[in-house]
């Protein structure tokens, strides 16, 4: 049997900054389908969690060392 778990979610910022994030996964299960469900489950709101998080790396090094001025 194969199941096919979807999550998304939209992040709302001030203004109109919306940030969307999904993940959709689709495995064959051969034994128990309530662990395999909470094992995808786990696994696509990791994806979508880490999507909506910012990325320090990728930021301009010169707007995380300078301060804000106000």
């Amino acid at each position: 049997m194969k199941i096919r778990v979807s999550y998304s979610e939209l992040k709302s910022g001030p203004g109109y900054n919306n940030q969307r994030a999904e993940a959709e996964i689709e495995m064959e299960v051969h034994g128990d389908i309530n662990q395999a469900f909470d094992e995808t489950w786990q696994i696509v709101k990791t994806e979508v969690k880490g999507q909506l998080q910012p990325v320090i790396n990728d930021l301009d090094p010169d707007i995380i060392d300078n301060d804000l001025p106000f």
